[in-house]
């Protein structure tokens, strides 16, 4: 484990990141963004569109199933390893080992050991970060001559990361901030790569600068309303420090720090401008608010390229150490999250949220059948989007947050004297916007006699919500 073969590193994850594709249910997001997959859009209100089109992509090969919607964030886990392979030979002066091993500390991290399989934007976040990167190593090697095509493709791929997710501007951050602050940077804008990249990055952009432009930019203000947030607490700050590590894992994240000052120049200094940025502004913004656990994915291959490094450098026992307890701690958060028997973790985690779904869908057919439902309505995009994967014979529509669903074509109104299932899963007063609504039942979604989920449901009919309250008007935005 000290010198792993980069094409057993490749093989081996490859192969568990397909069988758990194959074999894990969707979650909740990867649902709804099967959904947008449904129209693919140059923009939409949660995120910007690479990951519908991607799903879109492995629909098409292999149809409307785990495997077309898993496909490319599957094979995008193996590419990735080897970017980080090649960027550790080059920042390394040619050491295989310290290479081989950053392939393996990047597959052996958390989230891309447990999650690596499952379709959400931090797969072509991820992929489009670490292509970027690698290939502005490649052009910081050797001579100049032919150097602007790896600055072009660095352009491209970082414009495709901000089509993927906007934590991708991070990138750019760190590269103006290289540009303008580092000796190297200064010198490589006397030349046109730079120019020719960023020229790149900004033509890629565009359409969905354009889309959010056309629509109220609602995009835009989903995202970065959470950078605005007022008032300053340390509430989430001791949880930000404690689980990023752990989701680094330990020894690799030491490894990492050490060998940061051992990559050669100028790509260390390229590499850790990039990385950095993202975990920092995570500090200031873990004062306003939490800090999901996938937010700083991106950064992880240029992890594993300097912990690599860093390891190559403190010896074979320091390298099996790290990698064995990074895949131990791995491996038993994939153990505890898919244990096939009784759920080790309550609650609705996005583990639970595969469980359960076979006797829970036949229990909503049977009563859908039962009350001559034509379509459900639901009160939350969540359930909207797992109810469509289930239920898709049934059009169900979501009567909350309209701007979700800007990409469906209008509600149709044929829709709105019919019979209709309200399907919800949250507390509270039960008050379906409906002419008429049947007392609740509840369906239970469970697993190894452990509940995860209550859902009520009735039959209602007549909806006097918008957009069946008031006549359509023209010009009017698609609802949910």
């Amino acid at each position: 484990m000290s010198n792993p073969r980069i094409e057993w590193v490749v093989a081996v994850f490859l192969l568990l990141h397909a069988a758990l594709a194959l074999a894990v249910p969707l979650v909740e997001d990867e649902a709804y963004y099967a959904l947008w997959a449904t129209v693919p859009s140059w923009g939409y209100y949660d995120h910007p569109p690479m990951i519908a089109w991607w799903i879109a992509a492995g629909e098409w090969l292999f149809g409307v199933n785990r495997a077309g919607v898993r496909l490319l964030p599957v094979l995008s886990v193996a590419s990735v390893t080897l970017m980080v392979w090649r960027m550790g030979w080059i920042l390394s002066g040619g050491q295989r080992r310290a290479a081989n091993l950053g392939a393996l500390f990047y597959n052996a991290t958390v989230l891309v050991l447990v999650l690596g399989f499952t379709a959400t934007p931090d797969a072509p976040s991820l992929f489009f970060w670490a292509l970027a990167s690698w290939a502005l190593v490649e052009a910081l090697q050797g001579p100049r001559r032919g150097a602007w095509r790896w600055w072009l493709l660095a352009g491209l791929a970082a414009g495709l990361g901000v089509q993927s997710k906007f934590t991708n501007i991070f990138w750019g951050v760190g590269m103006v901030g290289w540009l303008v602050a580092s000796r190297p940077g200064r010198q490589a804008l006397r030349h046109a790569g730079p120019w020719l990249g960023a020229g790149a990055a900004l033509l890629v952009i565009a359409p969905l600068v354009w889309w959010n432009a056309a629509h109220g930019w609602v995009g835009l203000e989903r995202q970065f309303g959470r950078v605005v947030e007022p008032g300053l607490s340390a509430r989430y700050l001791a949880e930000y420090l404690l689980v990023t590590p752990l989701l680094i894992t330990p020894l690799i994240g030491w490894a990492a720090i050490a060998g940061a000052g051992r990559m050669l120049p100028p790509g260390r200094g390229a590499l850790l401008w990039l990385t950095l940025p993202l975990p920092i502004y995570m500090i200031w913004h873990s004062l306003h608010s939490q800090v999901q656990a996938n937010w700083l994915v991106p950064i992880f291959a240029g992890v594993a390229v300097a912990a690599g490094i860093g390891a190559a450098q403190r010896g074979a026992r320091f390298a099996r150490a790290a990698a064995g307890l990074g895949l131990a701690i791995s491996a038993l958060v994939l153990i505890v999250g898919f244990w096939p028997g009784r759920p080790l973790i309550g609650a609705n985690t996005p583990f639970n949220q595969t469980r359960g779904w076979a006797e829970t869908r036949a229990a909503l057919s049977r009563i859908a059948r039962d009350e001559a439902a034509k379509w459900i309505a639901t009160d939350d995009y969540g359930t909207l989007a797992i109810l469509s994967w289930y239920l898709p014979d049934l059009p169900v529509r979501d009567l909350t947050q309209p701007n979700r669903y800007l990409f469906r074509p209008p509600f149709p109104a044929a829709l709105c004297g019919q019979k209709a299932l309200m399907i919800t899963a949250r507390s509270g007063p039960f008050r379906p916007p409906f002419a008429q609504a049947a007392p609740p039942q509840e369906v239970m979604r469970s697993a190894g006699g452990r509940v995860l989920e209550r859902f009520r449901v009735a039959a209602v009919q007549g909806l006097k919500a918008p957009p069946c309250a008031t006549p359509a008007k023209a010009g009017d935005a698609p609802r949910g």
